[in-house]
């Protein structure tokens, strides 16, 4: 039990340094389909909304604007995880040297 808790910590310890950079992605990449697209698409099944009325074109359109902002903001995430990529050097302290 001990040991497997080490090896599910282990990943996520060496991941630290690049916490915010991860946890943005994250959030981009979950933020559109469970806050905009599924809640839409039960919205448009439930009121029964026809296929390209003024409702449904509006509703799709509010879809892409969101899912273009996700995009956007997915890009911005992967930019900071690649330039954390860049200055971090694994195992290595920052300490006095003699």
């Amino acid at each position: 039990m001990e040991d497997n808790f080490c090896y599910s910590c282990n990943p996520f310890s060496m991941a630290f340094p690049f916490f915010n950079a991860i946890l943005s992605l994250l959030g981009a990449i979950g933020y559109w389909p469970l806050t905009i697209f599924f809640p839409i698409q039960m919205y448009i099944s439930q009121k029964k909304i026809g296929r390209e009325s003024i409702q449904w074109i509006g509703l799709q359109l509010l879809n892409l604007r969101c899912l273009i902002g996700t995009l956007v903001a997915a890009c911005s995430s992967i930019e900071g995880l690649c330039s954390s990529f860049q200055n971090y050097k694994p195992f290595k302290t920052k300490g006095y040297e003699s």
